[in-house]
């Protein structure tokens, strides 16, 4: 006789690890993007020109010492508190003549109110719009005049080198920018908010001469480049490791909708509550409309909050046209 034993209850397994959504995952995204975008507060961190930083509110940052000076290559010589090694940078100009007439100056610049400096056949100087130098009375346009143009020139040297510098007179003025070393700057100690987190974060620029658009461009850019060089982050999304956001170029310009865009009101909030740090005359400034290259920082403040915003937006509208950057007024 075969005995046939009972078989035991079926058990059913539930499944613990649900797939998550998308918005959960963008989230998740999002909070792995922003708590690695600054370094640790231990490290001190190199504020180089053309390489923009995140920081935290309690970071230390490196900067470096620098002195403006109006000049000459005599004098810099004989300063007995610069070495050898120091290394400077001279800022000059020199002036180029060419023999011309205005008729030709005509046919060479289509933007006639383009500012000339000529001197005319009785040697006299005007500085004026093209148009104007034209359409002067009794004026021979064949007649020759000498056009003046000034080229302005940066040399990199040390003072070791600067008595075999033979294309500047050694008594004439230029400005120069002596490097002293480094110096390391408590962003605290800068901004001086006592009601602001530690964990409080700082965009960082050093202003340079390609500053063309001033704050608007500069936040504009670091944004756009930060969010889609993206970070290297292992476990949080199947099958990839580089979290990062896609912000268009065209993402802050005011739609043909009439709408504002997301990224366009956050530019302009962010533009009129901007630091700017001189870290050579170690004042604050907060106006927007006074840069100045090579001796300035600029440092706009996020919330964490702010930036995790910013990642989510772009990341679900990446499949979407322009007109999905809108938000109403």
């Amino acid at each position: 006789m075969e005995l046939i034993e009972p078989q035991p209850p079926l058990t059913i397994i539930e499944d613990s690890n649900k797939t998550p959504s998308s918005e959960q995952v963008t989230e998740q995204e999002a909070n792995a993007f922003i708590e690695t975008l600054a370094k640790s507060q231990d490290e001190s961190i190199t504020i180089n020109e053309n390489d923009d930083q995140f920081v935290r509110h309690d970071s230390v940052i490196i900067l470096p010492s620098l002195e403006h000076r109006i000049t000459s290559i005599d004098e810099l010589l004989a300063d007995p508190n610069l070495t050898e090694d120091t290394p400077l940078t001279l800022h000059y100009t020199t002036n180029i003549e060419q023999q011309t007439t205005l008729a030709e100056l005509s046919d060479q610049y289509e933007d006639q109110t383009i500012v000339l400096t000529i001197i005319d056949q009785n040697g006299q100087t005007h500085t004026k719009p093209l148009f104007e130098l034209l359409n002067q009375s009794n004026i021979d346009l064949t007649a020759p005049i000498t056009l003046l143009t000034q080229h302005k020139h940066s040399l990199q040297t040390t003072l070791s080198e600067l008595s075999n510098i033979k294309d500047i007179d050694h008594k004439e003025s230029v400005v120069a920018t002596i490097n002293h070393g480094i110096q390391k700057l408590s962003v605290k100690e800068i901004i001086q908010s006592g009601d602001m987190p530690d964990n409080a974060l700082f965009y960082l620029h050093r202003v340079t001469d390609n500053d063309l658009q001033g704050l608007w461009g500069i936040i504009q850019t670091g944004l756009i480049e930060k969010f889609r060089q993206g970070v290297h982050i292992e476990g949080v999304t199947p099958n990839k490791d580089m979290v990062r956001a896609v912000i268009p170029a065209n993402a802050d310009e005011k739609l043909t909708s009439g709408f504002s865009s997301f990224l366009g009101k956050i530019l302009t909030q962010k533009v009129n509550s901007s630091y700017i740090y001189n870290f050579s005359t170690h004042t604050m400034n907060r106006d927007p409309n006074l840069i100045y290259p090579g001796q300035q920082l600029i440092m706009i403040h996020f919330a964490p909050e702010e930036l995790k915003k910013i990642y989510q937006f772009f990341s679900d509208k990446r499949n979407q046209g322009v007109e999905s950057f809108a938000i109403g007024d």
